[in-house]
């Protein structure tokens, strides 16, 4: 009896209360999400710290009685507790301001212009040794449609050529738009801007030596959208967004990516 006993104290204690499962279980789904891009060949640092980071929440959570006396012996240092103290309030300001970052970024998924634009500037992204990747086909193909419905309007393509691409971002999309039946009159290229930056401003400086008119819609995918629009803006460029899907298991990763962006541009551009 005292056998069986201890066998089932022993289960009680090595059993995990629901709420600590519960919360390993959204820490490896958190971590799945961040990992399904990389079926599709994305892997950059976003999505690499954002699965160690619910990896490490998992372990947290799996181990939380031996983290809470962890805590408890660094609580009761007076140097530790303040390295505590500022290491959690700067933490827990990052994590505000990155969601705060993030409902902007998903608050422009859906950006379309009011009105017909007379020029439409469509922003590079990556070219894969000559082929577009699948974010730059989703602006090309937004762009071919938008030029298709509006016969008056002119593209400016903008983006040079990166250090493993074999032509410009602009020279790509200028390749696929003529073979999908844009006619070459309409399509101006920009092939020296190598961030969205400088993709606005070179656009500004060839409407400005080629008379080209505003408003105009700028063509990117849907969670790069409010970024844009807002260094748009900044530039004193009269623009409303036109969005490009993005593909759904990519998604996450790239509203993360693109709040931390606008971290940098608001503390550094």
């Amino acid at each position: 009896m005292k056998q069986r006993s201890s066998v089932r104290t022993g289960a009680a204690r090595t059993r995990l209360p629901r709420w600590r499962l519960a919360l390993i279980l959204l820490s490896l789904l958190g971590f799945t999400v961040f990992f399904c891009p990389v079926f599709g060949g994305i892997l950059n640092p976003v999505n690499l710290g954002a699965m160690a980071g619910f990896l490490v929440l998992a372990a947290v959570f799996f181990r939380w009685p031996g983290f809470l006396r962890l805590l408890r012996r660094l609580w009761s240092r007076r140097w530790s507790r303040l390295l505590l103290l500022c290491s959690g309030a700067g933490l827990l300001a990052l994590v505000l301001l990155v969601l705060v970052l993030c409902v902007l970024v998903l608050s422009r998924l859906r950006a379309q212009p009011p009105k017909p634009c007379p020029t439409v500037i469509v922003l590079g992204c990556q070219v894969k040794g000559s082929l577009p990747s699948q974010l730059l086909r989703y602006r090309i193909q937004a762009a071919a449609d938008y030029l298709a419905a509006n016969p008056g309007t002119v593209a400016i393509l903008s983006g040079g050529q990166g250090s493993r691409e074999n032509i410009s971002e602009a020279a790509c999309m200028y390749r696929e738009l003529t073979a999908l039946g844009v006619d070459p009159a309409r399509l101006y290229r920009e092939e020296e801007a190598s961030s969205t930056l400088e993709n606005l401003r070179f656009s500004l400086v060839l409407m400005e030596r080629e008379g080209l008119r505003g408003p105009v819609a700028l063509i990117s995918n849907d969670v790069h959208m409010y970024r844009a629009e807002r260094m748009a803006a900044d530039l004193g460029l009269e623009a409303w967004g036109l969005a490009a899907p993005t593909s759904w298991y990519s998604r996450p990763t790239y509203v993360l990516r693109e709040a931390l962006a606008l971290v940098k541009y608001l503390l550094l551009d």
